[in-house]
């Protein structure tokens, strides 16, 4: 079922250039693999014809041939350091056992 999924959303991506998440239409035939009441063979002719379409895609999509590699890395730097200063809920405690003397010393 995931692989399915995620060639769907390679194939669109390379069509349309925007990353769905959503399986819209998809939904009830992606949970009917899931639950294993698609035939190994059927499942196997969708991951194929989905990995031909993406091919085929590929050859006429609109994303550039390289990826921007500057703005990347500009975009996991930025996360990165968003996700740093976000209070979490355990640094009161980390703190706590930091400043007590009990990391570092054989004790955690």
């Amino acid at each position: 079922m995931h692989l399915l999924r995620l060639l769907a959303s390679c194939r669109d991506l390379l069509r349309t250039g925007t990353l769905t998440i959503d399986v819209g239409a998809d939904r009830e035939s992606l949970l009917a693999v899931k639950r294993g009441e698609v035939p190994w063979a059927e499942v196997e002719r969708r991951m194929a014809r989905l990995a031909d379409e993406a091919d085929e895609a590929a050859t006429r999509s609109p994303l550039p041939p390289e990826p921007d590699l500057a703005r990347v890395e500009d975009f996991l730097i930025r996360t990165r350091r968003a996700s740093a200063l976000q209070p979490h809920t355990d640094d009161q405690l980390v703190q706590r056992l930091v400043s007590d003397g009990r990391v570092g010393k054989g004790r955690i």
